[in-house]
């Protein structure tokens, strides 16, 4: 998907969700203009910031599929990781009928700083139990996933990566239905999203997802939350070296299979061509999180799992995060891992091959076993953090994060060069000013 393409999905889900506000107002009676009496909020949120990272082979990013450089092998210092700028304008038309649009600007795959439509919907309220949205809205894999944005909502600088790049993803355009329940000293909120989601990421690529199906509830109990959620959705990830790499191996099953002696070779190579590619293939995301704040402590940690789908590794990850509130401090820490699994591919060999194929085939080998090297994720770090609320919508953030890298992965590094050695450590530093208007 190019930049038109993605302007003109932006584009698309605001105009849905107008055409559906228009005709609603223009539905029965009981929805008649001269019933609305439309009110109007903004509201804006940005974060400024900075990232310091000592790895000179690879990058720190905040999304390794959405971010295409960052602090390291591109710069010591890099102010592009986190710092971002949102508005949000809600309008609520009568006591059942609301909608809202918020548009974020932030570093995209392209290195471009274009702004983007990140909700765009209306929601209607059938009772104090039942409301549904329609058009763009968050994408609840997580938490804090409504507020995955909004620095100054959340304690740490950024959500752990190891749990939150599990999906990278943040938004999905199609309906969001709510059943609300109140309990004494509790709600429990059970949510159904189905939709779909569409999105250019690093290297020219594009990821299309499609019979997306999001199924969460959330329990809140006194100074008690526990959240459970499974999404399921059909994914097409193209990218223009890793199709290179598959279309290679399928044109080489084509030329091996008219070459006596290589009939194995050639369906090796063919198997080899769609065995790692994600193609209208089911990816599964499952995750549960738990949050306690008696009086002043904060205790919180979640865990999500995805299991194996083309060069997508089998995958699961966890945090735990205890912090302290002092009346404008908050020191936190947090001990986090991914484990990936990072498959280890003999690809076609070369026995009985002129020695000219046999090298290039060689280096397809390389290739590929590069691309799954890349894919995957694993990695431990234990992050040391303050929040200093300095002024009302105002905080400032300092945080170290010490990295240990798998032996067999770049962790969630992106920008790996070749010179990047695994199994070793990477020391991060990060400062931001969040503020909310």
């Amino acid at each position: 998907m190019n930049r038109c393409d993605k302007q003109q999905s932006n584009s698309q889900a605001l105009g849905f969700a107008a055409l559906m506000t228009i005709g609603c107002l223009g539905a029965p009676p009981a929805f008649a203009l001269e019933a609305l009496d439309p009110t109007y909020t903004f509201n804006g949120f940005g974060t400024l910031g900075a990232v310091y990272s000592d790895e000179d082979q690879a990058d720190y990013v905040s999304s390794w599929l959405l971010q295409p450089n960052g602090a390291g092998h591109t710069s010591e210092w890099h102010g592009g990781v986190d710092s971002k700028l949102g508005g949000q304008l809600n309008v609520r038309f009568n006591e059942a009928f609301s909608a809202v649009l918020q548009v974020v600007v932030q570093r995209q795959e392209d290195n471009a700083w274009t702004p983007e439509i990140e909700w765009a919907n209306i929601q209607y309220r059938f009772n104090d139990q039942f409301s549904l949205r329609l058009g763009r809205t968050v994408l609840p894999s997580f938490m804090v996933s409504d507020t995955r944005l909004v620095g100054y909502a959340n304690p740490w600088i950024r959500p752990p990566q190891e749990v939150y790049q599990l999906n990278p993803l943040t938004n999905l355009d199609g309906l969001d239905l709510s059943y609300e329940l109140e309990f004494d000293n509790g709600h429990n909120t059970l949510q159904l999203n189905l939709g779909q989601s569409d999105r250019d990421v690093v290297q020219d690529g594009e990821t299309r997802g499609r019979k997306g199906l999001v199924i969460s509830n959330t329990f809140e109990y006194d100074f008690a939350t526990l959240r459970l959620m499974y999404m399921r959705a059909k994914i097409d990830l193209s990218i223009d070296l890793t199709d290179a790499i598959f279309g290679a191996y399928t044109t080489l099953g084509e030329t091996l299979s008219t070459m006596p002696g290589q009939e194995g070779n050639a369906a090796t190579a063919s198997a080899l061509g769609s065995r790692y590619a994600i193609a209208d293939d089911t990816v599964e995301l499952y995750s549960a999180g738990i949050k306690l704040e008696p009086g002043n402590w904060l205790l919180m940690g979640e865990w999500g799992r995805v299991p194996e789908t083309g060069a997508l590794a089998n995958v699961q990850a966890g945090y735990a995060t205890l912090a302290y509130h002092f009346p404008t401090f908050m020191p936190f820490i947090t001990l986090a891992e991914v484990n990936g699994d990072t498959p280890s591919e003999s690809g076609v060999a070369t026995t009985g091959m002129p020695a000219p194929l046999a090298e290039e085939v060689n280096a397809l080998n390389q290739g590929l076993n590069l691309l799954l090297f890349q894919a995957s994720a694993a990695q431990k770090s234990i992050t040391a953090g303050l929040r200093w609320d300095c002024y009302p919508g105002t905080a400032i953030k300092l945080q170290y994060q010490h990295i240990e890298i798998d032996d067999h992965s770049p962790g969630r590094l992106g920008n790996v060069q070749p010179g990047f050695t695994p199994g070793g450590t990477v020391n991060v530093f990060s400062t931001t000013i969040d503020f909310v208007f």
